[in-house]
């Protein structure tokens, strides 16, 4: 079996080998036959392939443009640093100014003309005069302020210094009652105008036909009426009738102090001066002969309009009219000083156990400086209407301490 499977595979392996050889030949032969009738004939035309339609024409398109932003760059937001300002230190000039204020040293002549430096500029340190259009707000907001600048003072260590700063303490109390009242008033005319029936009947029964808005109204003050023009006059009604009270008081307050400051003051034999050419009696000079128009204590200010304390006693005299030394002494201040214009200080030793001095505002013209020598009766500047001043005239004060004491027992 195995025999005759081995011849059949033989003889069918050959029977497809001598089949491919045929192909092979037969192939050969009509390749042959073919690349000669090409030869002798030529090449074989091609099929004409039919037209193909024309494609429609396609619209340009617009090419396409791409517009990019302009790039800017970032902005750096560095942080500011605030250099100080340095100022460069003031040279002394050279040149004489025209108007100097101190000099730079010496003591300068007693007698003889006056020296050149006689009226000095308003020194910033000084401080500028109070515009009389803010007064009234200055004191709406502190009744008792000071419009006037104020020198230094001294401790108050003794019963005497005790008692003139009492003094100076209860004057700027009623100062300040006089300037509170004045507006209540003021506020309570201003009600009394409204109309308002029971305002006017109340007003009718407690003074009459002739109606006084500043005077108290007989009728008690109730939570009902309160915001009613009758409630607000009866309240500003009964202010009115308290402070006036409380002013009562301090004024006899007021006029006791003086009484014993001033009688104290006469019973004073010498006065104490730097030099030995004190008046007799312990008295000041007169600065000038002028005529008294306006005395020391509080006041309604002639030229700001709201009560102040007057400091000092006003002369009336024509314009540049000398004013002397009320004693011997050193001057101590000679310059502009707010309100008080050109205003010179003088020291003139001790007097009841305090420091004395006097002082001369409103002047036209200085003719001593500041740390000068005078001798009573020397002429010491000119009258004049400088700072807070309504016309000519001297504004004299005497200082014991510092504070203020009426001049007229001492002149």
């Amino acid at each position: 079996m195995a025999r005759r499977w081995r011849r059949r595979t033989t003889l069918a392996a050959l029977a497809g080998a001598a089949t491919t050889l045929m192909v092979s030949l037969c192939l050969d032969a009509g390749a042959g036959t073919a690349a000669a009738q090409t030869s002798a004939q030529g090449p074989l035309p091609l099929p004409t392939l039919p037209a193909l339609p024309a494609l429609p024409a396609l619209p340009l398109l617009p090419s396409p443009s791409l517009s990019l932003p302009p790039l800017e760059p970032p902005q750096v937001t560095l942080p500011t640093i605030e250099l100080p300002i340095l100022t460069p230190p003031t040279v002394p000039s050279t040149t004489p100014s025209a108007r100097p204020t101190t000099p730079s040293g010496g003591t300068p002549p007693t007698t003889g003309a006056p020296p050149a430096s006689a009226t000095p500029a308003p020194p910033a340190s000084a401080g500028p005069t109070v515009d009389p259009g803010s007064a009234a707000e200055v004191i709406a907001s502190d009744p008792a302020a000071e419009l006037y600048p104020q020198p230094p003072v001294d401790a108050a260590n003794s019963p005497q210094a005790r008692q003139v700063a009492a003094l100076g303490d209860v004057q700027h109390r009623i100062q300040y009652l006089q300037n509170v009242l004045a507006r209540t008033r003021a506020d309570l005319g201003t009600v009394a105008r409204e109309s308002d029936p029971v305002l006017q009947l109340l007003t009718a029964l407690t003074t009459g036909a002739d109606a006084d808005p500043t005077a108290p109204f007989a009728v008690a003050d109730s939570s009902d009426v309160l915001d009613t023009p009758t409630g607000r006059a009866v309240a500003l009604s009964g202010a009115i009738t308290s402070g006036q009270a409380e002013l009562t008081r301090r004024q006899q307050e007021e006029a006791r102090l003086r009484q014993e400051i001033d009688r104290r003051i006469r019973a004073a034999s010498t006065l104490a001066a730097p030099a030995p050419h004190a008046l007799g009696g312990g008295r000041l000079g007169r600065p000038l002969s002028g005529r008294l128009t306006s005395r020391f204590g509080n006041r309604l200010d002639p030229y700001y309009h709201v009560w102040q304390v007057h400091p000092g006693v006003d002369l009336a005299a024509p314009l540049g009219t000398p004013i002397v030394a009320a004693a011997d002494g050193r001057v101590t201040r000679a310059g502009w000083y707010g309100g008080y214009g050109n205003y010179t200080c003088i020291d003139h030793g001790r007097a009841d156990g305090q420091r004395l001095s006097t002082c001369y505002g409103h002047q036209s013209k200085l003719l001593v400086s500041p740390g000068q020598r005078v001798r009573a009766g020397q002429v010491i500047g000119l009258v004049g209407s400088t700072g807070a001043s309504t016309g000519p005239h001297l504004h004299f004060e005497v200082r014991l301490g510092g504070r203020a004491v009426d001049p007229l027992p001492w002149i």
